[in-house]
């Protein structure tokens, strides 16, 4: 059964941790600027750890404080998938710019 008394609570700040062996700064970075609506979110680093404390700009339930890291988790998960598939594609990605623009008629043909 659910703690509502937990669930009413209202909170200034919740906090989450990512590891940095499995996650790149930057993933976690890109991940809060895109989940920062109705918050701030600062970054520091703890131990291999990056810390992101969630600043709500007025004080939230639990149970939002709750999903706010929810969506943090989940977006930095998607960042990090973004990055990698954008690692494994970049020679394809590269190869059709080169073509694209092979055929574009901006350079001279000297």
């Amino acid at each position: 059964m659910a703690d509502t008394s937990r669930d009413s609570e209202l909170v200034q700040t919740a906090q989450v941790k990512f590891d940095l062996s499995v996650f790149s700064l930057d993933c976690v970075k890109r991940a809060a600027y895109r989940v920062t609506g109705n918050a701030a979110v600062e970054i520091t680093i703890e131990g291999g750890f990056a810390v992101c404390t969630i600043n709500f700009s007025k004080a939230a339930a639990q149970a939002s404080a709750d999903a706010a890291i929810e969506r943090l988790r989940l977006e930095v998960l998607d960042q990090d998938l973004r990055s990698s598939i954008a690692a494994e594609t970049a020679t394809v990605r590269n190869a059709i710019l080169a073509l694209a623009f092979s055929r574009s008629g901006l350079q001279s043909d000297d």
